[in-house]
């Protein structure tokens, strides 16, 4: 087994898959506030402390937390704290974490693996499987033949709209940035502008958002059908009018941390291979 430790601390079942994936290579890795996930050959600290003691480097989740102060750790009876682990850390050892805040652990050596143009690529795959899982869920025809607009043409608008021409949907992409508009063009994707979008959002009969910026307000979303899905894969605040979406009855599913909740191991195995590239970076492994 080698010498170096790592703990691996909260979150879901993506951190479960890492930690039992460190364990089978040998390394000595311990896991807390990941009660009733499968950690594989793991070992699950009796606490925090014991779990920290002697690591010289340490995995949390994606998001590191979602109010600033508690862990992201869903499955745990009693989340730590981030001063906590802060706290509790060893001296010198790596903190790793995804949209992790470097003044939340000031004496310790900090890594975004979220930040990393690799692993955000690699999401994008999960991200559009799972939104495409949800629309077939929703929508009374098939995919192949249907109508639909994809708000946004960065990492997941592109990912997204491969998979949608893949089905045979009739595809437009919305984008204000002139050069997701040119690779548009290069892949042969139909574009419509936002300028246009009074007149031609009603078209529509399915409807996805990767822009983290309010577009579909209360005019908007009157001229949508009533059962046309529209699916938010947008942070916050999202690209809906989510309160006026209700207000209207519109059918709008916001759909966050798609890869965690799809395909949990395949998503663990690519925020394992950006870990590991920090590590190795670092000396560590």
């Amino acid at each position: 087994m080698s010498t170096t430790k790592i703990a691996v601390i909260g979150g879901d079942r993506r951190l479960g898959v890492i930690a039992d994936l460190y364990a089978k290579e040998g390394k000595e890795c311990a896991v807390y506030a990941l009660e009733g996930i499968d950690t594989g050959e793991a070992t699950k600290a009796a606490s925090l402390e014991n779990a920290l003691k002697g690591a010289k480097a340490v995995i949390l989740p994606l998001p590191v937390s979602r109010d600033g102060k508690i862990l992201n750790a869903p499955a745990a009876e009693d989340a730590p704290k981030i001063s906590e682990i802060e706290d509790l850390a060893e001296d010198g050892a790596l903190i790793m974490g995804g949209m992790i805040k470097a003044t939340d652990f000031p004496t310790h050596k900090v890594y975004d693996y979220y930040a990393g143009e690799d692993l955000q690529l690699y999401n994008t795959l999960p991200t559009a499987e799972g939104a495409l899982a949800i629309a077939m869920n929703e929508l009374p025809t098939t995919i192949h033949g249907t109508k639909t607009l994809v708000m946004g043409f960065g990492r997941v608008g592109k990912a997204l709209g491969l998979l949608l021409r893949g089905f045979g949907a009739e595809l437009y992409i919305a984008s204000r940035n002139p050069t997701e508009v040119a690779v548009c063009e290069i892949f042969g994707f139909k574009t419509v502008s936002y300028d246009d979008f009074k007149e031609r959002i009603g078209e529509f009969k399915l409807i996805f958002n990767t822009v983290p910026k309010i577009i579909l307000d209360k005019d908007l979303l009157s001229r949508i059908g009533d059962d046309v899905p529209v699916i938010d894969l947008a942070t916050h605040p999202g690209g809906v009018d989510a309160e006026w979406a209700k207000a209207l009855g519109k059918k709008l599913i916001w759909a966050l941390s798609l890869p965690g909740k799809v395909a949990p191991v395949t998503a663990g195995e690519y925020i394992k291979k950006a870990t590991d590239n920090i590590m190795k970076a670092e000396g560590i492994l």
